[in-house]
Protein backbone atom coordinates (compact mmCIF):
# COMPACT_ATOMS: atom_id res chain seq x y z
CA UNK A 1 0.00 0.00 0.00
CA UNK A 2 2.51 2.56 1.02
CA UNK A 3 4.01 2.14 -2.78
CA UNK A 4 0.61 3.27 -4.22
CA UNK A 5 0.28 5.55 -1.97
CA UNK A 6 3.06 7.59 -2.98
CA UNK A 7 3.22 7.37 -6.32
CA UNK A 8 1.23 10.54 -5.99
CA UNK A 9 4.22 12.39 -5.29
CA UNK A 10 5.16 13.00 -8.78
CA UNK A 11 2.48 15.66 -8.07
CA UNK A 12 4.67 17.47 -5.46
CA UNK A 13 7.83 17.69 -7.54
CA UNK A 14 8.33 20.42 -10.20
CA UNK A 15 6.45 20.66 -13.47
CA UNK A 16 9.75 21.80 -14.52
CA UNK A 17 10.28 22.90 -18.76
CA UNK A 18 12.74 20.28 -19.00
CA UNK A 19 9.50 18.32 -20.12
CA UNK A 20 10.54 15.13 -22.44
CA UNK A 21 11.34 16.60 -25.38
CA UNK A 22 14.03 18.99 -24.00
CA UNK A 23 15.24 22.62 -24.88
CA UNK A 24 14.44 22.30 -28.60
CA UNK A 25 16.04 22.56 -31.54
CA UNK A 26 18.64 25.21 -32.28
CA UNK A 27 18.44 26.13 -28.30
CA UNK A 28 21.98 24.68 -27.49
CA UNK A 29 24.09 26.49 -30.59
CA UNK A 30 26.43 29.03 -29.86
CA UNK A 31 26.19 32.64 -31.11
CA UNK A 32 28.02 36.17 -31.15
CA UNK A 33 28.46 38.14 -28.20
CA UNK A 34 26.55 41.52 -27.63
CA UNK A 35 23.53 39.43 -28.24
CA UNK A 36 20.15 39.94 -25.86
CA UNK A 37 17.33 37.45 -26.61
CA UNK A 38 13.73 37.08 -24.81
CA UNK A 39 12.45 33.54 -25.87
CA UNK A 40 8.65 33.42 -24.66
CA UNK A 41 7.21 29.36 -25.46
CA UNK A 42 3.90 27.75 -25.38
CA UNK A 43 4.12 24.31 -24.09
CA UNK A 44 0.43 22.09 -24.18
CA UNK A 45 1.61 18.52 -22.76
CA UNK A 46 -0.45 15.28 -22.14
CA UNK A 47 0.63 12.98 -20.71
CA UNK A 48 1.12 10.43 -17.58
CA UNK A 49 5.05 11.71 -16.70
CA UNK A 50 5.69 15.57 -14.76
CA UNK A 51 7.88 17.66 -16.72
CA UNK A 52 10.16 16.64 -14.09
CA UNK A 53 10.52 13.43 -15.20
CA UNK A 54 8.82 10.91 -12.56
CA UNK A 55 6.40 8.66 -13.78
CA UNK A 56 3.35 7.80 -12.57
CA UNK A 57 1.20 4.79 -14.08
CA UNK A 58 -3.00 5.49 -14.32
CA UNK A 59 -2.26 9.43 -14.44
CA UNK A 60 -3.46 11.22 -17.38
CA UNK A 61 -2.14 15.21 -17.03
CA UNK A 62 -2.52 18.14 -19.57
CA UNK A 63 -0.18 20.74 -18.57
CA UNK A 64 0.54 24.07 -20.53
CA UNK A 65 3.13 26.08 -19.67
CA UNK A 66 4.87 29.62 -20.78
CA UNK A 67 8.10 29.25 -20.49
CA UNK A 68 9.37 33.25 -20.52
CA UNK A 69 13.70 33.02 -20.63
CA UNK A 70 16.24 36.22 -21.28
CA UNK A 71 19.74 35.05 -22.70
CA UNK A 72 22.92 37.67 -22.72
CA UNK A 73 26.03 36.41 -25.02
CA UNK A 74 28.67 37.82 -23.46
CA UNK A 75 33.10 37.08 -24.02
CA UNK A 76 34.57 34.94 -20.70
CA UNK A 77 38.33 34.61 -21.15
CA UNK A 78 37.87 35.33 -25.59
CA UNK A 79 35.38 32.06 -25.54
CA UNK A 80 31.90 32.14 -26.04
CA UNK A 81 29.50 32.88 -23.15
CA UNK A 82 26.09 33.22 -22.02
CA UNK A 83 24.01 33.72 -18.80
CA UNK A 84 20.07 32.97 -18.85
CA UNK A 85 16.82 33.31 -16.76
CA UNK A 86 13.88 31.47 -16.58
CA UNK A 87 10.28 31.63 -15.19
CA UNK A 88 7.73 29.57 -16.01
CA UNK A 89 3.68 30.51 -15.24
CA UNK A 90 1.37 27.45 -16.22
CA UNK A 91 -1.32 25.58 -15.69
CA UNK A 92 -2.18 21.39 -15.26
CA UNK A 93 -5.39 19.71 -15.14
CA UNK A 94 -6.07 16.18 -15.07
CA UNK A 95 -6.27 13.37 -12.21
CA UNK A 96 -4.34 10.49 -10.96
CA UNK A 97 -4.99 7.05 -9.27
CA UNK A 98 -4.28 7.47 -5.41
CA UNK A 99 -5.78 6.94 -1.57
CA UNK A 100 -7.14 10.66 -0.75
CA UNK A 101 -6.78 11.55 2.45
CA UNK A 102 -8.50 9.49 5.01
CA UNK A 103 -8.56 6.74 2.94
CA UNK A 104 -6.40 3.82 2.10
CA UNK A 105 -8.25 3.01 -0.81
CA UNK A 106 -7.25 4.26 -4.14
CA UNK A 107 -9.55 6.31 -6.22
CA UNK A 108 -9.65 8.13 -9.32
CA UNK A 109 -8.68 11.93 -7.88
CA UNK A 110 -9.06 14.67 -10.08
CA UNK A 111 -6.65 17.35 -9.99
CA UNK A 112 -6.69 21.27 -10.97
CA UNK A 113 -3.51 23.57 -9.78
CA UNK A 114 -1.71 26.92 -11.60
CA UNK A 115 0.91 29.21 -10.20
CA UNK A 116 4.38 28.90 -11.32
CA UNK A 117 6.14 25.80 -12.48
CA UNK A 118 10.22 25.33 -11.42
CA UNK A 119 12.04 28.01 -12.99
CA UNK A 120 15.83 28.13 -13.67
CA UNK A 121 19.21 30.23 -13.83
CA UNK A 122 21.99 29.15 -16.09
CA UNK A 123 25.11 29.39 -17.53
CA UNK A 124 27.18 28.57 -21.02
CA UNK A 125 30.99 28.44 -21.88
CA UNK A 126 32.00 27.92 -25.23
CA UNK A 127 35.10 24.87 -24.33
CA UNK A 128 35.98 23.90 -28.05
CA UNK A 129 36.13 25.91 -30.78
CA UNK A 130 33.65 28.53 -29.84
CA UNK A 131 35.51 32.00 -29.68
CA UNK A 132 33.97 35.10 -28.66
CA UNK A 133 32.86 36.82 -31.97
CA UNK A 134 31.11 39.86 -32.09
CA UNK A 135 28.28 40.07 -34.90
CA UNK A 136 29.92 40.61 -37.55
CA UNK A 137 33.05 38.72 -36.95
CA UNK A 138 30.21 35.75 -36.65
CA UNK A 139 28.55 36.01 -39.61
CA UNK A 140 32.18 35.72 -41.63
CA UNK A 141 33.05 32.65 -39.73
CA UNK A 142 34.33 29.62 -41.03
CA UNK A 143 32.52 27.03 -38.43
CA UNK A 144 34.52 24.33 -37.08
CA UNK A 145 32.84 20.60 -37.79
CA UNK A 146 32.88 20.28 -34.06
CA UNK A 147 32.33 22.45 -31.32
CA UNK A 148 31.27 21.78 -27.53
CA UNK A 149 29.74 23.81 -24.64
CA UNK A 150 29.57 23.39 -21.35
CA UNK A 151 26.15 23.98 -19.80
CA UNK A 152 24.67 24.36 -15.91
CA UNK A 153 21.37 25.42 -14.89
CA UNK A 154 20.00 25.34 -11.44
CA UNK A 155 16.21 25.13 -11.18
CA UNK A 156 14.61 26.85 -8.18
CA UNK A 157 11.21 25.86 -6.63
CA UNK A 158 8.24 27.26 -7.89
CA UNK A 159 4.42 27.47 -6.28
CA UNK A 160 4.09 24.74 -3.34
CA UNK A 161 1.48 24.29 -0.71
CA UNK A 162 2.33 20.75 1.24
CA UNK A 163 -1.61 21.04 2.27
CA UNK A 164 -2.52 20.70 -1.37
CA UNK A 165 -3.13 17.52 -3.38
CA UNK A 166 -1.18 18.89 -6.69
CA UNK A 167 1.73 21.57 -6.95
CA UNK A 168 3.36 23.42 -9.87
CA UNK A 169 6.39 23.77 -8.05
CA UNK A 170 8.47 20.67 -6.15
CA UNK A 171 10.16 22.29 -2.90
CA UNK A 172 13.22 21.22 -3.69
CA UNK A 173 16.32 22.04 -6.20
CA UNK A 174 17.36 20.62 -9.22
CA UNK A 175 20.78 20.46 -10.74
CA UNK A 176 21.63 20.10 -14.70
CA UNK A 177 24.90 19.60 -16.18
CA UNK A 178 25.77 18.96 -19.37
CA UNK A 179 28.08 19.28 -22.76
CA UNK A 180 26.24 20.54 -25.67
CA UNK A 181 28.00 19.60 -29.10
CA UNK A 182 27.45 21.48 -32.40
CA UNK A 183 28.42 19.38 -35.22
CA UNK A 184 28.21 21.36 -38.66
CA UNK A 185 27.71 19.54 -41.27
CA UNK A 186 27.22 22.13 -44.34
CA UNK A 187 31.04 23.18 -45.01
CA UNK A 188 30.16 22.89 -48.89
CA UNK A 189 26.72 24.99 -48.77
CA UNK A 190 27.44 27.56 -45.87
CA UNK A 191 24.32 29.30 -47.73
CA UNK A 192 22.06 26.09 -46.31
CA UNK A 193 23.11 25.49 -43.01
CA UNK A 194 22.94 21.63 -41.82
CA UNK A 195 23.19 21.45 -37.96
CA UNK A 196 23.64 18.28 -35.58
CA UNK A 197 23.31 19.20 -32.20
CA UNK A 198 23.96 16.17 -28.98
CA UNK A 199 23.21 17.15 -25.44
CA UNK A 200 23.88 14.84 -23.09
CA UNK A 201 22.93 15.82 -19.64
CA UNK A 202 22.90 14.56 -15.76
CA UNK A 203 20.32 15.78 -13.55
CA UNK A 204 20.50 15.95 -10.05
CA UNK A 205 17.94 16.29 -7.09
CA UNK A 206 17.53 17.76 -3.58
CA UNK A 207 15.01 16.43 -1.05
CA UNK A 208 11.79 17.35 -0.44
CA UNK A 209 11.73 17.57 3.54
CA UNK A 210 7.67 18.67 3.35
CA UNK A 211 5.90 16.31 0.88
CA UNK A 212 2.52 17.00 0.48
CA UNK A 213 0.22 15.22 3.05
CA UNK A 214 -1.34 12.80 0.40
CA UNK A 215 1.91 11.14 -0.07
CA UNK A 216 2.27 10.32 3.99
CA UNK A 217 5.78 10.01 3.51
CA UNK A 218 7.92 12.97 5.75
CA UNK A 219 10.36 12.51 3.04
CA UNK A 220 10.81 11.92 -0.93
CA UNK A 221 13.92 11.79 -3.26
CA UNK A 222 14.98 11.15 -7.00
CA UNK A 223 17.51 9.46 -8.01
CA UNK A 224 19.66 11.34 -11.05
CA UNK A 225 18.57 11.52 -14.36
CA UNK A 226 20.56 11.10 -17.54
CA UNK A 227 19.26 12.54 -20.54
CA UNK A 228 20.55 12.88 -24.18
CA UNK A 229 19.17 15.17 -26.94
CA UNK A 230 19.20 15.16 -30.34
CA UNK A 231 18.45 17.57 -33.32
CA UNK A 232 19.21 17.62 -36.89
CA UNK A 233 18.13 21.13 -38.68
CA UNK A 234 18.65 22.32 -42.27
CA UNK A 235 17.88 25.24 -43.82
CA UNK A 236 15.88 25.13 -46.31
CA UNK A 237 16.25 28.93 -47.63
CA UNK A 238 17.83 31.96 -45.75
CA UNK A 239 14.62 32.09 -43.16
CA UNK A 240 12.78 28.54 -43.51
CA UNK A 241 14.43 25.66 -41.42
CA UNK A 242 13.12 22.11 -40.14
CA UNK A 243 14.36 19.52 -37.75
CA UNK A 244 13.91 15.68 -36.61
CA UNK A 245 14.01 15.53 -32.61
CA UNK A 246 15.01 12.76 -30.35
CA UNK A 247 15.52 12.60 -26.94
CA UNK A 248 16.55 9.47 -24.73
CA UNK A 249 15.98 9.69 -20.95
CA UNK A 250 16.97 7.33 -18.15
CA UNK A 251 16.77 6.93 -14.79
CA UNK A 252 15.01 9.54 -12.27
CA UNK A 253 13.29 7.08 -9.64
CA UNK A 254 11.50 8.11 -7.32
CA UNK A 255 11.89 6.91 -3.03
CA UNK A 256 9.24 7.53 -0.19
CA UNK A 257 11.17 7.52 3.30
CA UNK A 258 13.84 5.51 1.86
CA UNK A 259 11.55 3.17 -0.44
CA UNK A 260 11.81 2.97 -3.91
CA UNK A 261 8.77 3.33 -5.91
CA UNK A 262 9.68 1.04 -9.55
CA UNK A 263 8.90 3.98 -11.35
CA UNK A 264 12.19 4.28 -13.21
CA UNK A 265 12.23 6.36 -16.52
CA UNK A 266 13.66 4.49 -19.74
CA UNK A 267 11.63 6.32 -23.01
CA UNK A 268 13.24 7.50 -25.91
CA UNK A 269 10.73 10.29 -27.62
CA UNK A 270 10.83 12.60 -30.32
CA UNK A 271 8.97 14.74 -33.31
CA UNK A 272 9.59 17.52 -35.63
CA UNK A 273 10.08 21.40 -35.51
CA UNK A 274 9.75 23.62 -38.09
CA UNK A 275 11.01 27.47 -37.83
CA UNK A 276 10.73 30.32 -39.79
CA UNK A 277 12.52 33.66 -39.19
CA UNK A 278 9.91 36.65 -40.07
CA UNK A 279 12.44 39.29 -39.76
CA UNK A 280 16.38 39.82 -38.72
CA UNK A 281 15.00 40.27 -34.83
CA UNK A 282 12.56 37.60 -34.86
CA UNK A 283 11.94 34.09 -35.52
CA UNK A 284 9.46 31.29 -34.70
CA UNK A 285 9.33 28.06 -34.79
CA UNK A 286 6.40 25.11 -33.89
CA UNK A 287 7.26 21.54 -32.77
CA UNK A 288 5.96 18.69 -32.20
CA UNK A 289 7.43 15.85 -30.08
CA UNK A 290 5.91 11.52 -29.38
CA UNK A 291 6.78 8.07 -27.92
CA UNK A 292 8.87 6.15 -29.94
CA UNK A 293 9.85 3.17 -27.62
CA UNK A 294 8.30 2.87 -24.39
CA UNK A 295 9.39 -0.09 -22.12
CA UNK A 296 8.38 1.85 -19.29
CA UNK A 297 5.27 2.67 -20.26
CA UNK A 298 5.17 6.38 -20.62
CA UNK A 299 2.69 8.25 -22.54
CA UNK A 300 3.36 11.54 -24.06
CA UNK A 301 2.49 14.02 -27.13
CA UNK A 302 3.80 17.83 -27.14
CA UNK A 303 3.11 20.37 -28.63
CA UNK A 304 5.23 23.41 -28.95
CA UNK A 305 5.32 27.03 -29.96
CA UNK A 306 8.85 29.17 -29.34
CA UNK A 307 9.44 33.00 -30.57
CA UNK A 308 12.82 34.26 -30.36
CA UNK A 309 13.40 37.68 -30.34
CA UNK A 310 16.72 38.91 -30.64
CA UNK A 311 18.78 42.14 -30.20
CA UNK A 312 22.19 43.74 -30.49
Amino acid sequence: MKKIIVLTVILLFSLQPSFAQGDGARMTLWGPTGVTGVIPKWMSLNQNITPANILVNDADLQINAFPITVIHNFSLGNRFAQVMVNVVPGNVTGSLFAPPLGSQIPDNISVNASGFIDGFVGFKLGLINQPALNVKEYAAYQHKTFSMTSYIRVWYPGSYNENEALNLGSNRWTFEVGFPMNIYLSKNNPKKNTWLEVYPAIHLYTANTAPTKITRANKTEQLSLFSLENHLSHNFTDKLWASLDLRYQYGGELKADGVKQDNTINVLGGGATVGYQIIPPLGINIAYGNVFNNPSNVEANMFKVTAVFSYV
